[in-house]
């Protein structure tokens, strides 16, 4: 997950979210895969990753060892424990509401339908992330009354399921820019259009003056990540200068980045023929840089090289986690 999460507090009057078009689902059926008329012509729907170890209601209950709950829309799942139901039913139809509007910007849906776990503290599946469109959350989010958000406004604590599902969205479109900084960045953007209030806004200007403050000083150490901050957060660097494209760019910035990507689509797809992992994304890097250079009056390459940042080389493929790393972006 991106170190730097958003302190979630949504105002419920400031969205129109309708509780149609999703159910609640106590019983222990399996959930039914929506699956694809390969004659009609329409586009494919989602159907859960096969994958999952925990696909139905019936095995999640058998994993956490108590009765549960499963709410479904068309693209969001949610698994609860039974005891917090009311409290999964509050916080649903946020992560339905977010998903519409990624999905809006972005102009894709996730590879899967996101599935949204949320396991009794202490679970041995509760590790905080997500992977392959499931977010492994344990209940915290869901108690609410230990919230000050909910206490003092009345709302729940979802920022963190929303930037999940945004790292899903940014890797359904194959963009790659930094390590985690555009699925936040996303994320963020997404919190303040569904659910903007001044405590949300004071917490994500925070995190941006820690951005750039980081990003001040790789420019006074001569390009050079500072030593004192941990390497994981390395991509600070790329949430700030994403931050300033949106600035000069305007509102549509985000929109119009991925109307880009999408004409590159085949391109993007078909980086995963190359030999490695590196080879893959430092591909799809230089690809998304070509998109984002594209913007009118961003010139984004030529803010890269400005900044001593590679133009072919994903600041993961450079392995900054790895001790020998120089702590260099080129």
């Amino acid at each position: 997950m991106f170190q730097c999460r958003l302190i979630n507090i949504f105002l419920c009057l400031t969205i129109g979210i309708g509780l149609s078009g999703w159910t609640n689902e106590y019983t222990s059926q399996s959930l039914a895969l929506i699956q694809q008329n390969p004659t009609n012509g329409k586009p494919l729907k989602q159907i859960i990753n096969p994958s999952l170890k925990y696909p139905d209601l019936s095995s999640f209950q058998n994993a956490i060892k108590q009765s549960a709950c499963l709410l479904k829309s068309e693209h969001v799942y949610l698994f609860a424990p039974q005891t917090s139901a009311k409290e999964a039913n509050i916080i649903f139809p946020y992560l339905t509401k977010a998903y519409e509007t990624l999905r809006e910007i972005t102009g894709v849906d996730t590879e899967f339908i996101i599935v949204v776990y949320n396991f009794p503290k202490g679970h041995p599946d509760a590790w905080g992330g997500t992977s392959n469109c499931a977010i492994w959350y344990d209940d915290s989010n869901l108690h609410l009354d230990r919230q000050e958000e909910w206490n003092n406004y009345g709302v729940p604590h979802v920022s963190g399921y929303i930037e999940e599902m945004a790292h899903n969205f940014v890797s359904a479109t194959k963009a790659q820019f930094g390590w985690e900084a555009m699925g936040w960045s996303l994320g963020a953007r997404v919190c303040a259009r569904v659910a903007g209030n001044p405590h949300l806004a004071q917490s994500l200007a925070q995190t941006r003056r820690e951005q750039e403050n980081t990003f001040r000083r790789y420019i006074a150490l001569g390009f050079t990540f500072p030593p004192e901050i941990p390497p994981n957060l390395v991509d600070r660097i790329h949430a700030y200068l994403l931050r300033q494209c949106e600035k000069r760019y305007g509102t549509d910035f985000w929109k119009d980045f991925f109307r880009q990507i999408s004409r590159r689509k085949e391109d993007l797809v078909n980086a995963a023929r190359l030999k490695n992992d590196d080879a893959v994304r430092n591909e799809r890097y230089r690809i998304t840089i070509e998109c984002l250079d594209c913007l009118p009056g961003l010139h984004f390459k030529q803010t890269l090289q400005q900044y001593g940042i590679s133009l072919t080389t994903d600041v993961k493929s450079l392995h900054p986690m790895n001790p020998t790393w120089n702590r260099k972006l080129s």
